[in-house]
């Protein structure tokens, strides 16, 4: 076999793998866009399933995860064999590092001086071990640096919204100019393309999302990182693959080097995208992703990789194959004289500094007992401005299982969920919040629920999600036409979706401006009925600040924010 072929084969094999998933990915963020086709109903929930970090984290912190989740422990299992294998040929996320790092411009030689391992890469274990001590007192927030969680709420809230409003202007000024020459016109070809792109692609209505501008310079800086080392995101900061890195620190699938072969040229540094080190200075499966560049770029066909090499057998030769399966067999689940006599393969060790490690841990604590004191600390107090989606878990439930994917903000028909900022506290941020002012909670419509992967918005009927109240409407007397002006309106009350109207009428007796007494009907909400849906909200006459506005007062998810004394809400 000529030099390289195989190692060739396997990165082509590997590109389509991570270009597979990252399409799927994509595929299915497409399906919870409001297309005219039909209404969404599929998500990306598979690959929030798979999510390594999401199911431990959960768990740790609410004690309870959703059934789906425990996909995850097939994440994990495989990383025992193929190490951070996932990372380099799944992660939607990391497949696109991959990609903007291979585009990196300059000589070869900064790229081997930036290629090899650097100690700053133990900083996701200690971004790891601080998720991991908040978790232990039940603060999740995971979320904020998960890899799913963090692709897929930069493409809900900020990306997508930029490129759908990108692509209808563009459009809409080929429509407006039709350049063209004589009867031949732009719009001829032009608006097929746009109405199979509005149909299959684009949201029905443009989305807008509060806080996106900070999200999308995120997500940008994420992405530009690459260009100052290859899959920066990946080596420094990801805390899935700093769990990854640790479950697969010893995998039966690993790196060998042949002292002989080598020529110590450094070229498997090149197209290093972990920082693994695959050179004579020692390989570090922790931080390795199975890219397999550094095989392909070998000119002398030093490395390989294959089934773990016995510590007792000269370097760079391995026992046959199906030898080294049933010595591993035998290590796994024989008898302890039979281990006694067959030695696995030397165990890499991390030196992630022990008292660092408690440091972060300890820091991770000390941030729970921060986010439940403020002032917006979780069950402490209740925000009027945090109206959950229906079905979401009482506040403290909540916020131990949400992982701020973003797939509810996404699939919300009318955009009324939106990542938060401060309403829940720092420990809520980019939790989901409905904001009436921009779009309402449809009657029937029970989307947000299906798609949460964690279960942190429990999944709905519709029956049951129509009886659930998320707040309660108000009025601003200030503002609203028959208080304040004398001017009769029942446009909130025409709205009102409940079957008996939660909004009703009083007939008096009021002063216009003129001076005269005419009669109006002035509107009143009925909190037994009221629903907190917002539509009132969002179809008011004034569009600046409306003046019927909706409060979390009288969640059904929490008791003790009622307004109802002597009753159930």
């Amino acid at each position: 076999m000529a030099r390289g072929t195989r190692a060739s084969w396997l990165v082509w094999l590997r590109r389509a793998s991570q270009t597979a998933f990252l399409l799927l990915f994509l595929y299915l963020f497409l399906q919870t866009a409001d297309h005219p086709i039909d209404r969404p109903g599929r998500g990306v929930k598979l690959f929030f399933q798979l999510d390594p970090l999401a199911l431990p984290l959960a768990w740790l912190a609410s004690h309870a995860v959703a059934a789906g989740m425990l996909l995850s422990l097939a994440t994990l299992a495989i990383t025992l064999v193929f190490g951070r294998w996932f990372c380099g040929w799944v992660c939607p996320f990391g497949s696109l590092h991959h990609l903007i790092a291979s585009l990196r411009p300059g000589p070869a030689k900064d790229k081997l001086d930036t290629g090899g391992y650097a100690p700053w890469q133990k900083a996701k274990y200690y971004v790891l071990a601080v998720f991991l001590g908040a978790a232990l007192l039940g603060a999740n927030v995971a979320g904020w640096l998960d890899p799913f969680s963090f692709f897929f709420r930069s493409l809900a809230t900020s990306v997508f919204p930029a490129l759908n409003d990108a692509v209808a202007r563009f459009f809409g000024w080929l429509y407006d100019a039709n350049p063209g020459i004589g009867p031949l016109r732009v719009t001829a070809a032009s608006e097929p393309v746009y109405e199979f792109l509005r149909r299959h692609f684009l949201a029905l209505r443009q989305p807008h999302y509060s806080g996106n501008l900070l999200i999308g310079f995120l997500f940008a800086g994420a992405v530009a990182l690459n260009f100052f080392r290859a899959r920066f995101w990946c080596r420094y900061i990801c805390p899935a693959g700093a769990l990854l890195g640790l479950v697969g620190k010893n995998p039966l699938v690993r790196l060998s080097r042949k002292p002989d072969a080598c020529n110590d040229c450094r070229l498997c540094l090149a197209d290093c995208q972990g920082g693994a080190n695959p050179n004579a200075d020692g390989w570090k499966p922790a931080e390795c992703f199975y890219c397999f560049n550094c095989q392909s770029d070998c000119p002398s066909q030093a490395i390989t990789l294959g089934l773990a090499r016995d510590p007792l057998v000269g370097a760079g030769h391995a026992r046959p194959g199906a030898l080294q399966i049933n010595r591993t067999i035998a290590v796994l689940t024989g008898p302890t004289w039979l281990r006694s006599f067959v030695k696995p393969p030397k165990p890499e060790r991390l030196d992630l500094g022990r008292r660092r490690m408690l440091a972060s841990g300890a820091a991770g604590i000390g941030s729970f007992f921060l986010f439940r004191t403020g002032a917006l600390g979780a069950g402490r107090s209740y925000n009027p401005e945090l109206v959950r989606p229906p079905g979401a878990l009482a506040e403290d439930d909540f916020l131990a299982r949400c992982i701020r994917c973003g797939e509810c903000m996404k699939v919300c028909p009318t955009n009324a969920i939106h990542p938060t900022a401060l309403e829940a506290g720092l420990e809520g941020l980019w939790t989901p919040v409905m904001k009436m002012t921009i779009g309402y909670c449809e009657y029937e419509c029970t989307l947000c629920s299906q798609v949460c992967p964690t279960g942190a918005i429990r999944p709905l009927k519709v029956a049951e999600k129509q009886r659930i109240k998320i707040g309660l409407a108000y009025f601003d007397r200030n503002r609203c036409l028959p208080y304040a002006y004398a001017r009769s309106c029942i446009v909130c009350e025409e709205q009102c979706p409940t079957p008996k109207k939660a909004i009703w009428f009083e007939e008096v007796q009021a002063l216009a401006p003129s001076g005269e007494r005419v009669t109006v009907k002035q509107p009143h909400i009925d909190p037994a009925l009221c629903i907190g849906c917002g539509i009132c909200s969002t179809k008011c006459v004034f569009k600046d600040r409306p003046a019927v506005l909706v409060s979390s007062a009288g969640e059904t998810r929490n008791p003790a924010n009622g307004v109802l004394l002597n009753a159930t809400a």
